[in-house]
């Protein structure tokens, strides 16, 4: 019985019990366009099914931070770090994860950062905090 049970796991695929990370899903769901003639750069990043952000002018010093949809309920949701200027990233209650740390004070979970001076996704706050 045993031999047919490990036999049944060998078969299935590993894909099914990788997890991607709220960092690997930002990176996927990141898409960025320059603005012609303006020399602006405008990048959109969509998780899951709750979170929606645009950065309009990366890196500019009128760099704009919009939340078009977030949900706290839903799977992501976002919000800004004062400390570090960085989108922060979040699993959000329905993102099928056991993330309870994240909902109490001090918490940190899966989450990854968004540095609207470069646009790019970093998987801690101190990181996104030094980019340039």
């Amino acid at each position: 019985m045993k031999v047919r049970i490990l036999i049944l796991l060998l078969m299935v695929p590993c894909s099914l019990f990788a997890e991607e990370s709220t960092y690997e899903l930002v990176l996927a769901g990141k898409s960025c366009k320059e603005q012609v003639g303006r020399q602006q750069i405008d990048c959109e990043y969509r998780i899951g099914k709750s979170l929606h952000i645009f950065i309009a002018g990366i890196g500019m010093p009128d760099t704009a931070i919009t939340f078009m949809k977030a949900d706290f309920d839903g799977d992501y949701y976002g919000s800004v770090g004062v400390l570090h200027g960085c989108v922060v990233v979040k699993p959000g209650k329905k993102s099928g994860t056991n993330h309870k740390d994240d909902f109490e004070p001090g918490g940190f979970g899966d989450y990854a950062f968004v540095s609207p001076k470069n646009g790019k996704v970093y998987r801690n706050w101190e990181e996104c905090k030094a980019a340039y």
